[in-house]
């Protein structure tokens, strides 16, 4: 008899087990919270990777159409961050041609704040004197 009062006595968990039980709650927590934050980061540099080879692809197209003349080209050297509409007919998001870098942002899921950078083409067959230089995504995974 003695043993089953006894045994109701202790029924609960001292202070020192659940003292354990909330600091290893607590250690999975912040290695869960790091390593969600690496793979949202992981991600966004994707994403912006690819938005990257998606406007290299475009200007690279624009550069092999048998429609672009080496005057277009020095023109878009000229301003490459001012002239997106003439690499734009070679980009699609889902189907649908941009008009566009907004466009291009929202269509494509970028938040506001996101910079693009075109970059110029290459021009040297034909005298001219600039050297390909690939587009930049900033303010999105890549800084």
């Amino acid at each position: 008899m003695k043993r089953n009062n006894r045994t109701r006595r202790n029924q609960g968990f001292t202070i020192v087990e659940l003292i354990v039980v909330v600091t290893v709650i607590g250690l999975l927590a912040a290695l869960a919270v790091g390593a969600y934050n690496k793979v949202v980061n992981d991600a966004k540099v994707a994403k912006s990777l690819a938005l990257v080879n998606t406007l290299s692809t475009a200007k690279a197209l624009f550069v092999a159409d048998a429609k672009t003349t080496p005057a277009q080209i020095s023109a878009y050297n000229g301003a490459p961050d001012s002239n997106f509409t003439m690499i734009a007919p070679y980009i699609r998001v889902n189907g649908a041609q941009l008009n566009d870098e907004e466009d291009l942002l929202t269509s494509s899921g970028f938040p506001s704040g996101v910079q693009i950078t075109l970059g110029t083409v290459d021009d040297s067959s034909f005298g001219g004197t600039n050297k390909d230089q690939k587009p930049t995504v900033t303010g999105y995974g890549l800084q």
